[in-house]
């Protein structure tokens, strides 16, 4: 009786897992496709705002004499982190000079958060030792850590700014996603327990560490989980958010590597570009770096910009909707110093391959571009579309 009340009971579990994820998906479209056009966006990328309120006001005024409609806080790799308590100030006097304001969010990597709440953090398989390790990143298995995100959030959205871009951090590693809860989900999911050791079938030592080379049994279905997690949490937030902030911009951050190969992106980091265009996000965004990747991989100048020009090229044509990508350029060296104008135009040009994304571009108080050049590297951005 047992065996067979099983046998019912799995086909039947199968049938509404599977209806659900249909009606969440065609939920996700029908939402999607209220996103039908966006204001021009002309944006400076900046993470040094001058702390008296007086020079911030100015240098947000030479923003705008710049050719900009928009500041971007940052910075890309670790998002906005300078606290709260000033940001309505700083709206206030961006607002003031003509500028929209978007916020650059971090989604998992919140140390803070971890020092007062040790359970929400995620685990990961280590490759070395072959044990259950931390990751020092939040789990969004867990709904109470998207309670927080949607709150905080919230918290943010009140103080004025005009659009969030998610993270950099939200993506899961393939390693990643450990924990006994989420390992019982998958359990109870697919009826079947996560074999680390079968999952991560062949690893190799590739670039001064471990890597995984070849998946094996159960991992795919275990990336698809991770990938589904990531759409119902962003949709949620966005949700949360625009319930009280109806006009809210949502940006989506671009996988650089995970824009190379559709399947090695699910698996690896469980980015899904085709699953995630069914979100209503405004934008999706990436910050190309030439110079700092042309020193970290000791790349030259020729060899950086046509790197520059590849992901360029694969951001524009994952989104396939050019008005909703957003790419942000390098315009100063690692040392601060002001980049030859003809490579930054050079940049913007190569940034436009294979379609017409929105550009921004990084910004200092000390180190401001002419407004003449900005304005030309701006031209064509500033239309809606």
């Amino acid at each position: 009786m047992t065996n067979r009340a099983f046998r019912v009971v799995v086909p039947a579990l199968a049938l509404f897992l599977t209806a659900f994820l249909i009606s969440q998906a065609t939920a996700a479209k029908s939402t999607a496709a209220k996103v039908t056009s966006l204001p021009g966006v002309t944006a400076f990328l900046t993470d040094m705002i001058p702390d008296d309120p007086e020079r911030a006001g100015t240098f947000f005024a030479e923003l705008k004499k710049g050719g900009a409609n928009t500041v971007i806080l940052g910075p890309p790799e670790t998002g906005y982190t300078a606290g709260r308590s000033t940001l309505p100030d700083i709206v206030s006097r961006a607002h003031t000079a003509g500028l929209k304001v978007y916020l650059i969010v971090p989604v998992r990597n919140m140390p803070d958060v971890l020092a007062v709440k040790p359970r929400w953090e995620d685990m990961k398989y280590d490759l070395n030792s072959g044990t259950i390790q931390p990751t020092g990143r939040l789990d969004l298995f867990k709904d109470d850590v998207v309670d927080y995100l949607s709150s905080r959030i919230k918290d943010l959205a009140s103080t004025g700014v005009d659009g969030i871009l998610f993270g950099t951090d939200l993506y899961y590693d393939d390693v990643e996603a450990m924990t006994s809860d989420t390992l019982q989900t998958y359990a109870n999911r697919f009826n079947a327990a996560l074999i680390p050791g079968r999952a991560f079938a062949r690893v190799e030592n590739l670039q001064g560490g471990l890597v995984v080379v070849e998946y094996g049994a159960g991992f795919r279905e275990w990336a698809e989980m991770k990938r589904d997690r990531l759409i119902v949490v962003i949709q949620k937030i966005m949700d949360d958010v625009r319930a009280e902030h109806a006009g809210m911009l949502f940006g989506l951050p671009l996988h650089e590597e995970g824009l190379a190969s559709a399947e090695a992106a699910l698996n690896r980091f469980a980015y899904d570009m085709e699953a995630f265009r069914q979100l209503n996000v405004d934008l999706y965004w990436i910050a190309i770096k030439h110079r700092r990747m042309r020193a970290r991989k000791g790349m030259g100048y020729k060899e950086s910009m046509e790197a520059l020009a590849r992901i360029a090229q694969a951001g524009n044509e994952a989104v396939k909707a050019p008005s909703r990508a957003l790419i942000i350029l390098q315009t100063a060296s690692s040392s601060g110093k002001v980049l030859p104008y003809s490579e930054i135009e050079k940049t913007a040009s190569l940034a436009r391959k294979g379609g017409n994304p929105y550009l921004a571009f990084t910004a200092a108080e000390e180190r401001s571009l002419p407004a003449v050049l900005t304005k030309k590297l701006f031209k064509g951005n500033d239309s809606p579309r």
